[in-house]
């Protein structure tokens, strides 16, 4: 997904342009219609009726189609869950946002500890990915020392630790909620490593010169959202 600084009403587009929300509730046919209708009626009971309470009342009406219950409370659920995981995933302060920022913000102290060891691996090609059990791994084509090496700079670094593992719980949470944009990619706990490489995310989490001046800093959700998008692209399947 693409977003730019000008789309102002983001959340309200996306919401109305989703018609994975909408829930359809009328009846499949006007004989179904008519067998609701006949059942309803059976269920209103009046104080006149044997063993009844003095009480009228009728009972609350769910119309079943094709097997799902659906009513206003499930509706405005559903409606919410989309809201919500819109903020979440793709807006500044949202919680995917938030947690690359907090390892934007490790990030550069953990190369340059990197580079004083070894000043070559800044050029080298490695990435750095999130492992089902939460674990960072370094990958690519370097050496295992250089791996090793890496890898403890990485896991010593507690912040930048937690900040990945909320990267990933709160992408596969609410990308589950959503619909269309990332939402209709098959990303899960099986193949999350194989689709993020987290370095790339921080490479290209660079705000210009426009963006700092605007925001008043480095990290731009603006380039996050846009690097998000080109990985899914490459390493995901559509759902």
């Amino acid at each position: 997904m693409k977003v730019n600084s000008n789309d102002t009403n983001l959340t309200p587009q996306l919401i109305s342009n989703s018609s994975a929300a909408k829930i359809n509730k009328s009846p499949n046919n006007k004989e179904q219609l008519n067998n609701e209708m006949e059942r309803l009626a059976k269920d209103i009971y009046h104080k006149d009726m044997l063993k009844e309470p003095e009480a009228t009342y009728d009972k609350p009406m769910n119309i079943k189609t094709n097997n799902v219950v659906s009513t206003r409370e499930t509706e405005e659920k559903a409606l919410n869950n989309i809201r919500l995981a819109t903020v979440n995933l793709y807006m500044p302060g949202g919680e995917v946002s938030n947690s690359v920022e907090k390892m934007f913000a490790q990030y550069d102290n953990i190369m340059a500890e990197i580079a004083a060891e070894q000043p070559s691996l800044a050029n080298k090609d490695w990435g750095i990915s999130i492992s089902q059990s939460g674990e960072l791994e370094v990958t690519g084509s370097i050496n295992d020392k250089e791996k090793s090496l890496i890898s403890e700079k990485l896991n010593d670094n507690g912040d930048f630790v937690v900040a990945a593992k909320e990267f990933k719980s709160s992408f596969l949470a609410h990308i589950d909620l959503g619909v269309r944009g990332w939402s209709s990619y098959d990303v899960n706990e099986d193949n999350f490593s194989k689709i993020f490489d987290l370095k790339e995310i921080l490479d290209n989490s660079q705000g210009g010169t426009s963006f700092k001046q605007a925001w008043n800093k480095d990290f731009s959700w603006l380039e996050l959202n846009d690097n998000i998008s080109s990985q899914l692209s490459r390493n995901a399947s559509k759902r």
